[in-house]
């Protein structure tokens, strides 16, 4: 096939441009994203229950619904939470399940249970998680210096128009917005004119309901027509509320002759604050298959039409991942040409011609256009992952053509003719090469059998490397030799191809004397060739005790410039008074940040999980200059936060990518969750408390958090003095909404909206309230409040847990003591057990990681089995395969070494790195052995067939590993998720091939001594 390519170069030139046309076009139709698209499986029911404690709450729904969701197939983790007045379940599933069927049945199984539930609780909503979901930015909007009327109309104008606007464009799927201020009509009766009147809430309630009647339309006939006769008793504007009359004995009255009635801003659970300011925050989700330039090209010049129009409002997008997408893409892409540059210039200082460099410098930028064009034909996108693939595949892709190149020249230079060297040489290595990149693919096969949502993600990963390195074998066996004969077929010399000035200098200084170095080595080794396999072999215990030693996590932690501090006051504070706190905390934040954005009290995100808190509770995002401010300013808040308010639970979290999305990060490092076989299931919380500070004291390091709590006021009716004064309960229970102005009368349909209808007073002090409230009884006689009732404080938990097991309370660790885990575990259990008498079971991050790496370690194990496989059959030995496996774990030591250097931690990324290192170092070993089987077969002795196999194959070992390495060193000093989730891979990576490269020179040859000089 050579031969006949050789002689054909403008076919073959011209094929190959063909090609690279097609690679070119299907470049631009790729479609670019932050990470592949992947199905989140999971799912969410959200519950509102207005009026109903946690406790009510988890026993008399959340327990009952668990136990009939527990039964849909697939379900891999059910979690649940339950608040004062809501609840959610989050159903996660195994990777693979049809999310569709499971929604379906999470329905079905809903309704199963409604039926045992309360008659009156309004169906719960159940919402499909997926990856588009996540916000792709936020838009802040604001105005300066307003008040609260102002900005109900700036609300107002947001819900009726700018959201409908932004929802209008193909490429957005929904707006979710928090923030808003929401009005409300108010009635505050005159209390003493309806004393003096006789009159009772009751009368107005009744006059409000019977005004505001829905008869829906009749249709009646009338002749040969027929008419609809719609009744048309419906309140409208508040003047329809003002104008209602009572007939007060003998006279009419209108309703706001006994009450002020008018509109006011609903009372807010929760704010959204800009800079300390009042704000709205739109989050901004787009359609799945949309293009993310292109939705924020469409938004920004929507928003500056708005900026135009509405005068006096601001507009500004944050959290921008469009941003972080254009970022790790063009940081990816600047590494991408940046390792192939230093590759392409380093092998001006190893070919002896000027002319080879610049022939594999052509070799790879065809060699990705190609990969490009199999991009698009297996419905590969351009993302973080896919991208890293290609920069690991790089200096693969160089070694190919390197050593195609490297054969040839050895041919011409033994005095072959130059087309009979480019066939001999072309011919002599694609048997190895295909083994190689076939042993290359091979460790990424068992990537499959990693489970969920990581085998999915690494698969572009996978695809990546193997489409380069096929295209790279197409490219270095077809087109590498065709133009090498072209370009030195007008040679002065056919025996040795024309020196360019640089080789020559090159010659000068003595940077071509690698062979001398290499011989001497060689002989010193072979002399002592007992100690160096001692030495070679020894390698392996650091590498096992770096591997039992190093900190292991399930992924890699990204950097980042902006934090969120997470704040539970754990007290029953005010909105007004969490605001204050915050604005203190942004106050404290000074010149550490530049930029903020809290969400204080309850949000009304319809998708924010995250922020799904109570009005004693804050999230607030801080945005600063560079990462060591955020070290900076996350040690002056909690320094702040423990001194001022000493009872707040603090913690800190990174803003959500897509990245945390996927892979579900939430829990702490151990959960502990604890129940009991009583009643409620969960032990009283003065135990918990006793539980987490007896963890605290005995564990060293660790600072175990009780769960949050609140106080309450039990109000209880005094059965015995509501019969004793003839009061009904209902009037008892609607004077008390009506003095909490709490008690909701109807809604005012407006035609654009519905505005809630409440009958009340202005707010006075509780213990006031209960001993200054009357109710009127049957007789119309005034009784004291206080008198017919008994008020007690009391402590629950905040949010009661639940899952598969049943009800539980989480106690959080972020730090876990020795070495063997699973004693220590099994240890605490029995010490609670014993000391406490509680049930305790474990979850967390660590139990997620560990769960990784074993899966990693099988990879491993089959990717070796595999690669043995292929030498076996390409040697025809079962003996010599081991040869070459034997220098993985050697190689291991030092992929190990470099990662501890850099602080590294053993994750998913690093043993992928190690997988693909061993893939890889093997490469340079099988060309080696095969040149030394050929040379010892054709009778040559077989210490001197190893020392000439070994000159032969010197250059070309030196050369891949040095591309290799740089390729991979610009992801080592980038930034961005792309560089930083490559990071451990590259390290890994690199630290391999620098001890392999000595490995494979000096410890290879030893091995085949030893194993094969009796054969």
């Amino acid at each position: 096939m050579i031969k006949f390519l050789i002689h054909r170069p403008i076919a073959v030139i011209m094929t190959f441009l063909a090609i690279l046309t097609l690679g070119i076009v299907a470049s631009r139709l790729l479609p670019v994203s932050l990470m592949p698209e992947i199905d989140i499986p999971e799912i969410t029911i959200q519950l509102n229950r207005p009026g109903e404690s946690a406790r009510q709450i988890e026993e008399g729904i959340i327990a009952s619904m668990r136990y009939n969701l527990m039964q849909v197939p697939h379900l891999e983790e059910l979690t649940s939470e339950s608040l004062d007045g809501r609840a959610t379940i989050r159903m996660r599933f195994s990777y693979g399940a049809d999310i569709n069927y499971a929604f379906i049945d999470v329905n079905e199984k809903t309704d199963e249970a409604m039926r045992h539930l309360p008659a009156d609780m309004e169906r719960p909503a159940i919402i499909k998680a997926t990856a588009s979901d996540l916000p792709v930015f936020y838009i802040n909007i604001w105005m300066d210096n307003t008040d609260d009327v102002k900005f109900m109309e700036l609300s107002e104008l947001t819900r009726s128009v700018i959201i409908k606007r932004l929802e209008q464009q193909q490429e957005v799927a929904m707006v979710d917005v928090t923030g808003h201020m929401l009005p409300e009509l108010y009635i505050e009766p005159d209390e003493n004119l309806l004393r003096s009147l006789g009159v009772s809430h009751h009368a107005i309630t009744n006059a409000l309901e019977q005004n505001n009647l829905t008869m829906g339309s009749i249709e009646v006939a009338d002749g040969q027509y027929r008419f609809n006769i719609r009744f048309a008793n419906r309140l409208r504007t508040v003047n329809d509320v003002k104008d209602i009359r009572l007939k007060i004995g003998t006279r009419l009255m209108r309703l706001d002759e006994l009450a002020e009635i008018g509109l006011r801003p609903k009372q807010q659970e929760g704010v959204f604050l800009r800079n300390g300011q009042p704000a709205m925050s739109l989050a901004v989700i787009k359609q799945s298959d949309a293009r993310m330039d292109l939705l924020k090209e469409r938004v920004e010049g929507l928003l500056w039409h708005f900026r135009n129009n509405y005068q006096g409002i601001n507009f500004e997008i944050v959290r921008d991942q469009t941003a972080i997408l254009d970022y790790s893409i063009s940081n990816l892409q600047t590494n991408l040409i940046f390792g192939g540059l230093l590759a392409f210039l380093i092998l001006f200082f190893f070919l002896k011609d000027a002319r080879s460099p610049w022939l594999i410098g052509i070799s790879v930028p065809a060699s990705l256009i190609i990969s490009l064009l199999f991009f698009h034909l297996a419905g590969l996108s351009i993302n973080i992952i896919s991208l890293s693939g290609l920069i690991l595949g790089i200096g693969m892709i160089i070694d190919n053509s390197i050593i195609v190149i490297d054969n040839i020249t050895q041919y011409t230079e033994r005095g072959d003719k130059l087309a009979d060297a480019c066939i001999k040489g072309t011919n002599e290595v694609i048997r190895p090469l295909i083994s190689s990149v076939l042993t290359t693919c091979a460790v990424f096969v068992p990537l499959i059998f990693l489970s969920g949502v990581s085998g999915a993600l690494f698969y572009d990963q996978a695809m990546a490397v193997g489409i380069g390195l096929l295209a790279s074998l197409i490219v270095s066996i077809t087109l590498i030799p065709v133009l090498f004969h072209l370009f030195n077929r007008n040679s002065n010399s056919e025996k040795q191809v024309r020196k360019g000035r640089v080789t020559r200098f090159l010659e000068r200084i003595n940077l071509f004397k690698t062979e001398t170095l290499y011989e001497k080595g060689f002989e010193k080794v072979f002399r002592h060739r007992t100690l160096f396999i001692i030495v070679f072999l020894a390698l392996i215990i650091p590498a096992f005790l770096l591997a039992i030693y190093m900190p292991k996590e399930r992924f890699p932690a990204f950097t980042h410039n902006d934090v969120f501090v997470v704040i539970d006051w754990d007290s029953n504070i005010t909105l007004n008074e969490n605001i204050k706190r915050v604005n203190t905390i942004k106050e404290e934040a000074g010149s550490l940040a530049n930029f903020s954005n809290s969400y204080t009290g309850t949000q009304n995100y319809m998708l924010h999980k995250d922020l799904d808190q109570s009005v004693s509770e804050a999230k607030i995002y801080f945005k600063c200059d560079k990462e060591e401010d955020v070290d900076q300013l996350k040690e002056h808040l909690s320094a702040v936060i423990r001194a001022k308010w000493p009872d707040a639970i603090l913690s800190f979290a990174a803003p959500e990518t897509i990245f945390e999305k996927l892979f579900h990060q939430d829990e702490a490092l151990l959960v502990i969750r604890v129940s009991d076989e009583g009643e409620r299931g969960i032990p009283e919380l003065s135990k918990i408390t006793e539980m987490a500070q007896y963890l605290t004291r005995t564990v060293t390091g660790a600072e175990v958090m009780p769960p949050a709590s609140e106080s309450h006021i039990e109000i209880r009716a005094r059965s015995e003095m509501m019969a004793l004064y003839n009061v009904d309960h209902q009037v008892l229970y609607n004077r008390m909404l009506s003095a909490l102005n709490a008690f909701q009368v109807g809604v005012l349909h407006t035609g654009v909206e519905y505005v809630p209808m409440v009958i009340g007073n202005s707010p006075v002090p509780v213990n006031r309230m209960f001993n200054e409230l009357k109710v009127i009884n049957r007789e119309n006689t005034e009784i004291p409040v206080s008198t017919l009732i008994s008020v007690n404080n009391r402590d629950d938990y905040k949010v009661l847990y639940g899952s598969t097991q049943g009800a539980f309370v989480p106690l959080n660790m972020d730090k876990i003591p020795g070495r063997n885990v699973p004693q220590w575990l099994e240890t605490v259990s029995g010490e609670l057990k014993e000391k406490f008498d509680v049930n305790v079971n474990f979850s967390g991050n660590w139990f997620g990681a560990r769960q990784m790496l074993k899966e990693m370690s099988v990879v491993i194990l089959i990717s070796l089995l595999l690669l043995y496989f292929i030498l076996a059959a390409q040697f025809e030995s079962l003996r010599q395969p081991l040869i070459i496996l034997l220098e993985v774990p050697i190689d291991v030591a030092g992929a190990l070494f470099l990662l501890w250097i850099f602080g590294g931690t053993i994750n998913i990324m690093s043993m992928i790195g190690i997988v693909v290192m061993s893939g890889i170092i093997v490469n340079d070993s099988i060309l080696k052995i095969d040149t030394i089987n050929r040379l010892y077969r054709s009778g040559m002795p077989i210490e001197k067939a190893i020392k000439e196999g070994g000159r032969r194959r010197l250059k070309p070992i030196i050369m891949t590993s040095i591309t290799t390495i740089l390729a991979l060193t610009p992801v080592m000093w980038g930034s961005g998720m792309g560089s930083e989730l490559q990071k451990p891979l590259a390290l890994t990576v690199i630290g391999g091939m620098v001890l392999g490269t000595f490995v494979s020179l000096y410890f290879i040859p030893l091995c085949y001594y030893y194993l094969c000089k009796n054969e």
